[in-house]
C-alpha cells in the first residue's frame, strides 16, 4: 500500500509515510484504515511524510472529501511534508480546506522533516513558525 501508518504511542504521534504514485482513493482508504486501529486516538499528533511521493493523483473534489474526514481532535497537530512542488501546493490545498471547515486540528505544510517535527513536539515556541 502507498500508506504506511505507524503510531507511536508514547509520543502521542502518528507517523503517515506516502510513496510513489498516491491516489485521492488510497489517500481515503488510509483515513478509513486509521479510525479502524484499536490503537487509533484522535488526540493524538500526526506527522504525513509525502517526501518519497512521487506523484498524487487526485482531484480537487476527492482532496476536499479527504480534508473533511473527522479523523483528530481540534488540539491535535497534523504535519505534512512535501518536497515534490507540485504535492506541496496539493498539501497546501488541504491545508486551506481543513481551515475552512472550522472543525478539526491544526494543519501545517512544510518542506523539510526536521521543521515538521520542531512544530509539533513544540507548539508553544513555534506558534508563528511559518511553512518552508
Amino acid at each position: 500500500m502507498p500508506f504506511n501508518s505507524v503510531i507511536e504511542s508514547k509520543r502521542r504521534l502518528i507517523v503517515t509515510t506516502g510513496t510513489g504514485v498516491l491516489t485521492g482513493e488510497e489517500g481515503l482508504a488510509c483515513c478509513r484504515q486509521l479510525i479502524e486501529r484499536k490503537d487509533f486516538d484522535p488526540t493524538f499528533n500526526q506527522l504525513l511524510d509525502l517526501t518519497h511521493a512521487t506523484r498524487f493523483d487526485v482531484t480537487p473534489s476527492e482532496l476536499q472529501i479527504i480534508a473533511a474526514q473527522p479523523l483528530f481532535s481540534g488540539a491535535s497537530r497534523r504535519a505534512i511534508v512535501a518536497r515534490n512542488p507540485t504535492i506541496f501546493g496539493l498539501a497546501r490545498m488541504f491545508e486551506s480546506y481543513r481551515s475552512l471547515s472550522g472543525v478539526g486540528e491544526h494543519v501545517m505544510v512544510f518542506s523539510e522533516l526536521d521543521s515538521a517535527v520542531e512544530w509539533i513536539e513544540n507548539p508553544q515556541s513555534s506558534e508563528n513558525l511559518f511553512a518552508s
